[in-house]
C-alpha cells in the first residue's frame, strides 16, 4: 500500500511557564494550531449562563402571571354569548313572523329574553304561546347569566311582513329600538326589522 498512513493527533504541548506566548499560563495545549479546527468549543464561545438562564425564566413567569387572569375571566365571554344569544333570538322571531304569517313578540330584560306568538295569529295584544325552538326544544327564552348587565328593555312584536311595532301601544316603531347587552347595543331597525 502505497501513501497510506494513519495521521495521529498532535501530542499536547506541556504548560509554558509563565510569562510564555503559548497558550494560557497553566494549561496544556492540544490540537491544531491557531486557525485551524478543534475538538472544543472556541473560548468565549459557550452556551447561556446560569444567571441569564434564571432571568428568563423569571421574565416569562411575570409574564404568565400578567397574561393568566385574560384566560380564566368569563365575564367578558358570557357577556358576548348572551348579547349573540338575544340577537339571535330577535331575528328567530323577525323570520318566524315572515314565514309562519303570525305577529311574534320579543321581550329583552334584565331578567332574560322571550319569543312569544299570538294566539289568533294576527293580534296585537293576545301573545301567550311560547315559540318553539327550531331544534325541538322548549320555548325560545333565555335567563340573563349572572354578572352580566342588561341596561334598559326591549318589548316589541313583528308581523307577517316583519316590521316592528311597539308592544305597549301597537303601533309601528318611529326610530331603531336598542337594548344593551353587557355593554353593547342590540338594536332592532325600525323599517326593516334588521337586528344587529
Amino acid at each position: 500500500m502505497m501513501g497510506t498512513r494513519a495521521i495521529s493527533p498532535p501530542p499536547c504541548v506541556p504548560p509554558p511557564a509563565r510569562g510564555g506566548r503559548e497558550g494560557r499560563p497553566g494549561h496544556a495545549t492540544c490540537g491544531p494550531a491557531r486557525g485551524g479546527t478543534s475538538a472544543g468549543p472556541a473560548p468565549g464561545a459557550g452556551g447561556f449562563t446560569l444567571v441569564e438562564l434564571v432571568i428568563v425564566i423569571v421574565l416569562a413567569g411575570i409574564l404568565a402571571i400578567a397574561a393568566f387572569p385574560r384566560f380564566v375571566d368569563r365575564g367578558a365571554f358570557e357577556a358576548r354569548g348572551y348579547r349573540e344569544a338575544v340577537r339571535a333570538a330577535l331575528r328567530y322571531a323577525h323570520k318566524h313572523a315572515i314565514a309562519s304569517g303570525c305577529n311574534v313578540r320579543a321581550t329583552v330584560d334584565a331578567t332574560g329574553y322571550a319569543l312569544k306568538r299570538s294566539d289568533s295569529c294576527t293580534g296585537t295584544t293576545d301573545f301567550g304561546t311560547d315559540v318553539r325552538r327550531p331544534d325541538g326544544g322548549g320555548a325560545f327564552s333565555g335567563g340573563t347569566p349572572s354578572g352580566v348587565a342588561v341596561s334598559g328593555s326591549l318589548d316589541i312584536w313583528f308581523d307577517s311582513g316583519g316590521r316592528p311595532f311597539e308592544a305597549a301601544g301597537g303601533t309601528a316603531l318611529s326610530s331603531p329600538a336598542s337594548v344593551t347587552v353587557g355593554g353593547e347595543a342590540v338594536t332592532v331597525e325600525h323599517v326593516t326589522g334588521y337586528v344587529h
